[in-house]
């Protein structure tokens, strides 16, 4: 009875999805920063989102570091383009802007042919 009642007042379509999010960020750090390594990935990451490493993971500033180092070898899929990559692979991918422009104009002309794919299948 008693879990019925939990899922009344949280069902798990609700409940927000905390280390999904914090992986989100993680992304968003090796996208923007260009040929960092672990460490330095770990430093923005506690800088930058600090109530988003407490919420996934904890506040114990140890155990967060730990827990960090280990998702370095998470996989992580980019919602735009659909590739998937370990964080370990994604900072290899981003090692400079120049590949990171490279990345971008790639995913920017896929959404463009999904678009028009979908648009022909719509006439069809």
């Amino acid at each position: 009875m008693e879990e019925k009642i939990d899922d009344m007042y949280w069902p798990d379509d609700d409940e927000p999805d905390f280390y999904g999010e914090l992986k989100e960020c993680a992304w968003n750090i090796l996208h923007e920063n260009p040929g960092i390594d672990m460490d330095e990935w770990i430093d923005l990451l506690m800088r930058q989102y600090p109530a988003e490493i407490v919420d996934a993971i904890g506040s114990h500033p140890a155990e967060a570091y730990a827990s960090l180092s280990e998702m370095w070898n998470d996989e992580y899929t980019d919602s735009d383009t659909g590739e998937c990559n370990t964080f370990r692979g994604w900072a290899k991918r981003f090692s400079s802007y120049g590949a990171i422009d490279r990345y971008d104009k790639a995913a920017e002309q896929e959404a463009i042919l999904r678009y028009l794919q979908a648009q022909h299948y719509k006439k069809q």
